[in-house]
């Protein structure tokens, strides 16, 4: 009997998993650079809303290069990326303060985004925000 009880036991342990529900990681907002703007991949404006723990994945789906810098805004230095070339992408590290910040394209200032992080209302679900 005790042959079969610890094959079991093993069996319904890793079945039942050991993590946490759902969102293991954090939450990651696409935002796209194009001729004349950066845009959310989701939402098509300008503006994305992520929860603290959440971070911006640039995609530069324009054929010049983009460099996003941050114009205004407390603990925003995340958000600076690296020299985009067509077709790259920039993934930032995790934004994890509420802030609220405006950004532009280096290259060219006329393309502007802003970027609220902001935590969710108790009881509005995971946290996962708008602009996903």
């Amino acid at each position: 009997m005790r042959r079969i009880a610890i094959p079991l036991i093993a069996l319904l342990s890793a079945a039942c998993g050991g993590g946490g529900g759902g969102n293991s990681g954090p939450t990651e907002a696409r935002m796209n650079f194009t001729g004349t703007s950066l845009v959310s991949a989701t939402q098509g404006n300008n503006q994305i809303t992520i929860p603290p723990g959440g971070r911006v994945h640039y995609f530069n789906t324009d054929g010049v290069n983009h460099h996003q810098a941050v114009a205004t805004g407390a603990n925003c230095d995340a958000l600076n990326s690296k020299d985009l070339a067509p077709g790259a992408d920039d993934l930032r590290p995790v934004m994890s303060t509420q802030t609220n910040c405006s950004i532009a394209d280096a290259v060219n200032s006329s393309i502007t985004a802003t970027v609220f992080v902001v935590t969710p209302p108790p009881g509005s679900g995971n946290g996962g925000g708008a602009g996903y």
